[in-house]
């Protein structure tokens, strides 16, 4: 007995130390082809450097308590009770819990974020929000380093994340946005863009707007209906709320999560009791899809 808790004493430290360095090459892999951004926001890629460090340092302890001749036994003097599982079947199905997911992340691509998920999130369409399921999120207005023009393309990558707009680029913004005929929405002034448009609606009527994201339909869509979506996020995909337009025109034939860029006049329709804008199809084309598919959801800065 005493010889099988040396041997436990020793293996469980040593499987756990390779466990957390399989996590930390994992995390390294992700930030080595920059696929981390697809599952959290730039702004919270230095806390991973640091989880990776920190995962090295754990996991080369443990399995050099696992692997030395020292047979002391650690106490964490808690007052409670600790043991490794005591059956083979137990040990392996507890560390499979945490062997898998390593496995499947060196082996399968990252998914990025689509219908599936859609149908099950906060649908945004401008400012209000089309609940399709039990989150109620808290309206935020996005971002941009600084405005210079809201009809450029946006400049964001997949490792940058635009600063939050201050109180008077918000209103900049809003005073450029009402003065225009032709609105481009970009990535860096996305979620603004889309406030803005629905708080002034009215004033918006008419205007030309040029919008790009992948299709998207509810169940109760007719066939010439759909939603220009994108899925915006605070700090990772679980927080992942859909903003788009809902746009009108020949688009039966689209399949879904297919990216278009779509070009039409902005008009207002009544959906779920409230008003929001609608897009008015002139022009729509099937696009790739973006490096970086995610807009971001980061607020105003208060001044």
């Amino acid at each position: 007995m005493k010889k099988e808790n040396e041997e436990a004493a020793s293996f469980h430290p040593l499987i756990r130390g390779i466990i957390l360095i399989g996590f930390m090459l994992l995390l390294f892999k992700l930030l080595l082809t920059q696929d981390i951004t697809l599952l959290i926001a730039p702004k919270m890629v230095h806390f991973i450097y640091l989880t990776l460090f920190i995962f090295l340092i754990l996991g080369v302890l443990l399995i050099i308590r696992g692997t030395s001749n020292q047979k002391d036994h650690y106490q964490c003097e808690c007052d409670a009770e600790h043991s490794y599982p005591n059956s083979i079947l137990k040990s392996l199905l507890f560390y499979l819990l945490f062997i898998l997911p390593i496995i499947t992340g060196f082996l399968f691509a990252n998914n990025v974020l689509n219908s599936s998920v859609a149908m099950n999130r906060t649908i945004k369409l401008g400012a209000d929000s089309l609940v399709t399921n039990k989150t109620n999120n808290v309206k935020n207005i996005s971002n941009s380093q600084k405005i210079n023009s809201f009809t450029t393309n946006s400049t964001t990558t997949p490792n940058n994340q635009p600063e939050p707009l201050s109180e008077s680029e918000y209103t900049l913004l809003k005073e450029k946005l009402l003065k225009a005929k032709m609105i481009n929405i970009n990535d860096d002034q996305y979620v603004p863009m889309m406030n803005i448009i629905q708080d002034n609606l009215k004033g918006m009527i008419g205007k030309t707007v040029t919008a790009k994201g992948f299709v998207y339909r509810e169940k109760n869509f007719i066939q010439n209906q759909i939603i220009v979506a994108r899925f915006g996020i605070t700090c990772c995909v679980a927080d992942a709320s859909v903003f788009g337009f809902m746009a009108k025109g020949d688009v039966a034939a689209l399949p879904k999560d297919k990216w278009v860029q779509v070009t039409g006049t902005i008009g207002q329709t009544q959906y779920d009791g409230s008003a929001i804008p609608i897009i008015n199809i002139i022009q729509i084309s099937k696009i790739t899809a973006p490096k970086q598919p995610y807009v971001f959801d980061v607020g105003v800065k208060i001044e």
